[in-house]
Parts: structure tokens; sequence; C-alpha cells
């Protein structure tokens, strides 16, 4: 495998692997996280696909309920990447340090602000609907 290659690469390879289950098994990747009356299901690109409260977690302040539901996907998400992981095991290099670097590792090359441009958010405006219009 090249060093070279990117996530979107590996990506590729996985879904065009001569075994055609590696596509469906990375899209059936779901990871589930609990507490203090939240549940939350997230897929393998950390998108939400379940959330469920338990009657009396709904009398929590906003604010505190959205920090459970943030930290409970954030933590779904990190064992649906592990899971990921496990599946294009035989995919991805062995040692990273020196087979290629870990996928998401940036070369020295490429700059370090790549990406859109945003605005520091207000943690008083988690709530409100995000305007860009000048």
């Amino acid at each position: 495998m090249s060093a070279e290659k990117t996530a979107a690469e590996l990506a590729d390879d996985a879904f065009s692997a001569p075994d055609p289950g590696y596509g469906a098994r990375l899209a059936a990747i779901r990871a589930a996280a609990a507490d203090d009356g939240v549940a939350v299901v997230v897929d393998l690109h950390g998108a939400l696909v379940d959330l469920r409260f338990d009657r009396w977690a709904l009398n929590r302040p906003p604010r505190e309920l959205a920090a459970l539901i943030r930290r409970l996907a954030t933590e779904a998400a990190a064992d649906a990447l592990r899971r990921g992981r496990e599946v294009l095991g035989e995919l991805l290099p062995e040692d990273p340090a020196v087979d290629g670097p870990k996928i998401g590792a940036r070369r020295a090359s490429e700059p370090a602000t790549a990406g859109p441009k945003t605005r520091p958010r207000d943690p008083d405006d988690s709530f409100l609907p995000a305007t860009w219009a000048t």
C-alpha cells in the first residue's frame, strides 16, 4: 500500500475490493452510547441516526441536555470509527510509522488551515438559527 493514499482513496478501495461485503459492512456500522436518561446511535460518519430520552431527562435545562447529547454522540462516533477500522483492517497499514501515515494525517507540505472559514460560535446562541446573510 502506498503511503500517499488519502482517506477518500482508502474508502474507494474498500468499496471496490474483491469482497463485496466491505461496502455493506461499513454502511451497517452503528454505535450507541447512553447515560442519564439519554441514548444516541450514530453511523460510521458520526451522524445521529437515533435519539431517545427518558421522560425525566427532558426536565434538564436545554444547555445541559445539548451538552449531554454532544458528549454521547462523540463517544459513540469514536466507537463507530474503531469498528470501521476493524472492518478495513487488511486494507490499512499494520504499522503507520513504517507503512505510511494514519488516515487523516497531514503531510508537512499541506496547509493546516484547509477548509471553510467559520466564525466562532457563542455558546449562548447554540439554539438560535445561524444566519449567513451579509
